[in-house]
């Protein structure tokens, strides 16, 4: 059935009582009904669809994000370690410095 023959036959339908009205208003009820919740079900999809492509963008950003901390922390903990051997270092050095110039000459 083409929708020319659909309406026709809704046209017939109403032109044979208010029933027969009541009854062809309600099918074309039915049908704007049901092609708003096709086009709502549609729009949802694509909104599904372009939070499923932002979250995924988030994701890789945060992934290159909590890369480059963790490059930056590794960076700070070997930086700190070799501070630390250099303190140790200069502190063994200004420990021998000042114990020999605390001893007396002779």
């Amino acid at each position: 059935m083409n929708p020319t023959e659909f309406i026709q036959a809704i046209d017939h339908a109403a032109g044979m009582n208010d029933r027969w009205l009541f009854l062809a208003a309600f099918c074309l009820l039915l049908i704007g009904c049901g092609l708003v919740i096709f086009w709502l079900v549609r729009q949802l999809q694509a909104v599904i669809a372009d939070h499923k492509e932002l979250r995924n963008e988030h994701h890789a950003a945060l992934a290159a994000i909590i890369a480059a901390q963790n490059e930056t922390a590794m960076k700070l903990a070997v930086c700190l370690d070799r501070n630390t051997e250099a303190l140790g270092e200069c502190a063994f050095e200004l420990r021998r410095f000042q114990e020999g110039a605390v001893r007396p000459v002779h």
